[in-house]
């Protein structure tokens, strides 16, 4: 597979949209992953046609992945997925504040509590693992996140693990 990082802009009308994740921003500038099985997310999912909006998206997806409340989202860019066989693809990328951590629940699609981790971005990135493209989009997000929202995004921050 190829993954490229389009930044700030919209993907082609014609492409499919097959998820919306974001890179979540509490008071201390640390950003939320989620732990499913051995491996590390960032919360978000699958745009359904009663969402309304990939916006709403997000917020439904984070609520029920690692239940945060959300404000102020942003758009970031999209990565194009390239596969043999399959028509490219987009999965957008957001940012945002969370306002509220709600009590822990089942993911309704999964039935499964998930690890919750607040970290820097450059933890979060090593956890992803995700590679070259997500090194780019999570540049973007602490850019917002320090301009925007005024937080601190750097190394030091202390993690915390619910």
């Amino acid at each position: 597979m190829v993954y490229r990082w389009h930044e700030g802009v919209s993907p082609p009308a014609s492409m499919r949209i097959s998820q919306v994740y974001g890179y979540l921003f509490d008071d201390h500038g640390r950003v939320v992953v989620f732990q499913d099985g051995p491996d590390w997310g960032l919360p978000g999912g699958t745009p359904e046609p009663t969402d309304g909006g990939h916006v709403a998206t997000l917020v439904r997806e984070v609520r029920e992945e690692v239940q945060v409340e959300i404000v102020d989202p942003v758009y970031l860019g999209y990565q194009e997925v390239q596969r043999p066989g399959v028509e490219p693809y987009a999965q957008l990328r957001m940012a945002a504040r969370i306002t509220r951590f709600l009590a822990r629940e089942p993911d309704p699609d999964t039935g499964r509590v998930h690890v919750r981790r607040r970290c820097s971005v450059a933890e979060a990135l090593a956890l992803l693992d995700w590679g070259r493209a997500t090194e780019e989009q999570a540049k973007a997000a602490a850019r917002i996140a320090s301009a925007r929202w005024r937080l601190p995004t750097g190394e030091t921050l202390v993690a915390y693990t619910d």
